[in-house]
């Protein structure tokens, strides 16, 4: 009896723990669906995910273009006889007086911001510092050096006018450089005026962590390559550089710096924002080019005679793109928290 008794005490066991497993697993099933919302569409998305697609829509809330135009005016320095100056030396010159020739010449640069918070009718905005940070003063060097060791300056620009501003659906908001890391190249900046008008929104895709990210993961960037409204994939590579950990096969244009990295959780939960890409790798290329003409009115028959020129412009190496992490926003943030405190902006966005 007690032999009988054991051994049927031993089946329900075995058939509770199979009937207790099937229930698990089969509440987990039900979970991971719900979650991943299978997309049902007419065509297939690539994360065949309805929740992921909705969110990369909905991310162009807070996803948006910017833009910086700059106009410099150069003094080109006289030599009359005269030693060149150094760069502390000109500071206490009259420019008007010492230049030979005086041009104005407008930089213009495009990007992606993102909006990371909204304080009394204030957005907060992140994007790559390179696309909205530039000198006041730029100092052109001639390359020799004077009797003392100082190098010289045949030329200084100086910054006349200086208009940046974000694109909503309703029109443009012109915005300020709060602070600015080009060692990250990162930066934070705000809207000048009210924005309750306007559609700007809050990034509503959680805070994921960069650490976690690693080789093979698919990523996904959105963002304004050339003013165009894109979202784009990669495989992301891990690097063992300080600040720019992630490396992405990306084919990144001019436009998409300062666009956010999204990765998808194996959870089903959907995308995590772990990052802000920030360049991709290239080269400068130096070439003749002749002086500019109306309308270029050039023609392949007739002899060019003109002035040549040397000038240069950047070249990208497509498919290699560079990503900061967003652990890199945070500690940003919290270097320069009195300067956003100051601003309203107290609490950190990325944490």
């Amino acid at each position: 009896m007690n032999t009988i008794g054991t051994d049927i005490f031993r089946i329900i066991s075995i058939a509770f723990v199979m009937m207790a497993t099937v229930l698990f697993w089969g509440c987990r099933s039900t979970e991971m669906s719900a979650l991943e919302e299978l997309d049902r569409g007419y065509y297939q998305n690539h994360a065949l995910s309805l929740h992921v697609r909705n969110q990369v829509k909905n991310s162009f809330d807070a996803v948006r273009r910017i833009h910086s135009s700059i106009i410099y005016r150069t003094y080109q320095i006289s030599e009359n006889g005269v030693e060149l100056p150094t760069q502390s030396a000109i500071r206490h010159l009259d420019l008007e007086q010492i230049s030979s020739n005086i041009t104005v010449d407008t930089h213009t640069s495009a990007g992606t911001a993102v909006v990371v918070s909204i304080v009394n009718r204030r957005a907060l905005m992140l994007t790559a510092a390179h696309v909205v940070s530039y000198p006041d003063t730029v100092f052109h060097f001639t390359g020799d050096k004077n009797w003392q060791g100082e190098s010289t300056v045949y030329a200084v620009s100086v910054t006349q006018s200086k208009s940046q501003f974000v694109f909503t659906d309703k029109g443009i908001e012109s915005i300020e450089i709060l602070a600015s890391d080009s060692r990250r190249d990162l930066a934070l900046m705000s809207t000048l005026s009210d924005i309750s008008d306007t559609d700007l929104k809050n990034l509503t895709i959680p805070i994921g962590d960069p650490n976690r990210l690693d080789w093979t993961d698919v990523v996904y960037a959105v963002g304004y390559p050339r003013g165009v409204q894109m979202v784009t994939r990669g495989i992301a590579s891990i690097s063992d550089h300080p600040i720019r950990r992630i490396t992405v096969d990306l084919s990144m244009n001019r436009g998409f710096s300062g666009g956010p990295l999204f990765a998808i959780r194996n959870d089903g939960s959907g995308l995590e924002w772990v990052g802000t890409v920030t360049s991709a790798l290239g080269e400068r290329e130096v070439y003749l080019s002749p002086e500019s003409l109306p309308n270029d009115e050039y023609s392949s028959t007739i002899p060019y005679e003109g002035a040549l020129y040397v000038k240069n412009s950047p070249r990208i190496f497509y498919g290699i793109t560079n990503a900061v992490g967003l652990n890199e926003a945070q500690d940003f943030f919290d270097e320069n928290r009195g300067i956003f405190r100051s601003k309203g902006f107290s609490i950190n966005p990325f944490r």
